[in-house]
């Protein structure tokens, strides 16, 4: 079976067996209950499709010139405690929420990823939060935050922001049923194409104006069934803009 995901301006093309599933956009997924500790091998799976589903996320909801900041604290009881760092975070966030209604008449979207975990070694970290967001000025985020623990980034024109998700993903510290992020209400999801048949795997292509980011050969070391993956930006495909300032 063949099936499309599409976020924005990312295109994401598998082929693999599957069951075919009427009355249902989604490809079919089996559940899974783990008893005891899960292996190293399902932690590994799981945090790819942890990257996956934060880079759809990011990549149907934001874009070129919005805003990635990392919000860090500095050594001190701040920096231990969660319910004080969820204390300055929540403010941060109202106040952050006001502007950008005051400056543009609608609703803040945005991701939060806890960061605690240090992604070359495992180690742990100093607390702090990774958001992603609408811009808004330099000066309006350090009136919100201390600028000396603030990291302001803007994305870039790539579109494709897996290695964002990657990072942040690695970031949050791995603890099983934790969530390795957060977001706002209503944003857009990626959309699904209904799997169709295909005769036999082949290698998949991208149109010639596609930009490959990702392309993967599959093989199952217990079945041999092998699947494949390709992933690219389609500059065709528009993103719908997010509001932007007034001034």
């Amino acid at each position: 079976m063949e099936y499309w995901i599409i976020s924005g301006s990312v295109v994401e093309k598998r082929q693999s067996m599957m069951e075919p599933r009427r009355g249902s956009s989604l490809p079919k997924r089996r559940g899974m209950r783990v008893k005891g500790r899960t292996s190293r091998r399902k932690i590994e799976a799981n945090e790819r499709s942890a990257v996956q589903r934060l880079a759809r996320l990011i990549n149907c909801n934001f874009g070129p010139g919005d805003m990635w900041l990392t919000l860090r604290f500095a050594d001190g009881e701040t920096a231990a405690d969660q319910d004080a760092a969820e204390v300055a975070l929540q403010k941060f966030l109202r106040h952050a929420r006001a502007e950008y209604k005051r400056e543009t008449g609608e609703a803040m979207r945005y991701i939060i990823g806890p960061g605690r975990q240090n992604p070359a070694d495992g180690g742990e970290t100093r607390r702090h939060y990774h958001v992603i967001m609408p811009a808004l000025a330099y000066e309006t985020v350090c009136a919100l935050w201390p600028e000396d623990a603030i990291t302001y980034r803007r994305l870039d024109g790539r579109r494709d922001y897996t290695g964002v998700a990657r990072y942040i993903v690695g970031n949050a510290r791995n603890d099983e049923g934790k969530k390795k992020w957060r977001c706002s209400k209503g944003l857009e999801k990626p959309i699904y194409t209904e799997p169709v048949e295909v005769k036999r795997r082949e290698k998949l292509t991208a149109p010639s104006r596609g930009i490959i980011r990702e392309q993967l050969v599959n093989v199952d070391v217990e079945s041999g069934i092998e699947s494949s993956y390709l992933r690219y930006v389609d500059p065709k495909i528009e993103r719908k803009p997010a509001p932007r300032s007034r001034r």
